[in-house]
């Protein structure tokens, strides 16, 4: 007999208990629970931690995703880590800016923290690069006052969590990375995410034991979104709205700078890959399934996916300097993304701006 219970059954089955309850408009679940006039906020609170680590200074996917985070209350965002490109302007110290700035744009500034990372890429595979945001890792994996799985969600390179690995091994089987980065499979090659530090993600892939959820480019090319949404859907709400429009510009003048021929002028168009959004799909917004609801059956709650984000599990390849892939049978077990659920994705994310802005002075 099958150990999955689904939802059907668990309506059913709750059905008896269901009797004893009172009406549930009188009780203070429902004042709690549905109070249409205030941002959603599960009664039972967050399920689990993310930290969000991501090249902020870089391209404006990571602003926009490190928002949504901090509007998802299933997700609870310990810290921000603001990471280097390690090239011109796109410092780690750039990056943990921005990250103050959208704290304080969200009315958030000291309820969560922020820390920089590297200033520099791990120069082999034994030396980490020890920075606050990669002690700040090891610290929160190291935890013991919390059940809430551990999450860290990185939509750039991987040195600060090489680094944490090499600076405390324990961590290794105490979260879950989910990494916005790599090419297509079975090849790969020389995606950006990989090559902003190439030596820690060969550690990621080829040294390290700690559970992966990748996304690949084939996967977060997927997440499109058009300058008129980002007009319709995102720019009236908050002062942060505004401020995330605004950026849209801001990069696609720094684009036209790093193309300077007259003669081939660079347009952006007007689409734009919200290719770092995954991260918060894939923490707070999976459904869920619990594998202790009848009697006999244990195991707790499981989350299994968002519907239409599907994904295989994969031996992890080798992975080189350039980003190539070679298939090994030894490698432990990585999910790799295939798909992402956008319409999910990017309808929470203009929901949750509209609910908790639209009143807003």
């Amino acid at each position: 007999m099958s150990n999955r219970v689904d939802r059907r059954q668990m309506v059913i089955g709750g059905a008896a208990a269901a009797a004893g309850i009172a009406a549930f408009s009188g009780s203070a679940l429902a004042r709690r629970a549905g109070n249409t006039r205030h941002p959603y906020r599960h009664v039972d609170g967050a399920r689990s931690r993310v930290l969000v680590i991501n090249d902020l200074a870089g391209d404006i996917d990571g602003l926009f995703a490190t928002v949504h985070a901090l509007l998802s209350p299933s997700a609870e965002v310990r810290g921000v880590i603001g990471t280097s490109t390690f090239h011109g302007a796109e410092s780690a110290y750039s990056a943990a800016q921005l990250a103050r700035e959208i704290l304080t744009l969200m009315n958030l500034t000291g309820k969560v923290p922020v820390f920089e990372g590297a200033s520099e890429p791990m120069k082999d595979l034994q030396t980490p690069v020890s920075s606050p945001g990669a002690r700040a890792i090891v610290a929160e994996a190291m935890r013991t006052n919390t059940d809430l799985p551990l999450f860290v969600c990185v939509g750039g390179g991987l040195t600060e969590v090489a680094s944490a690995l090499l600076l405390e091994p324990q961590i290794a089987n105490r979260f879950t990375l989910i990494w916005i980065g790599g090419n297509a499979y079975p090849d790969g090659g020389g995606e950006n995410n990989v090559l902003i530090d190439p030596v820690s993600t060969q550690y990621i892939f080829n040294e390290a034991v700690v559970p992966m959820w990748q996304v690949p480019s084939t996967a977060y090319a997927l997440c499109e979104i058009s300058d008129t949404e980002v007009q319709m859907f995102i720019a009236p709400y908050g002062k942060i709205g505004p401020w995330l429009y605004s950026k849209i510009f801001e990069l696609s003048q720094r684009i036209k700078s790093y193309i300077p021929n007259p003669r081939h002028p660079w347009n952006t168009g007007e689409t734009w890959t919200l290719g770092d959004s995954p991260l918060v799909l894939l923490t707070a917004l999976t459904a869920w399934v619990p594998s202790n609801f009848l009697p006999g059956m244990s195991g707790g709650f499981r989350y299994e996916g968002t519907g239409a984000s599907l994904f295989k599990e994969v031996s992890a390849p080798l992975i080189d300097l350039t980003g190539k892939y070679t298939s090994r049978a030894d490698g432990r077990k990585i999910r790799v993304y295939e798909t992402i659920d956008t319409r999910l994705m990017l309808n929470d994310f203009f929901a949750k701006l509209k609910a908790n802005y639209a009143n807003a002075g």
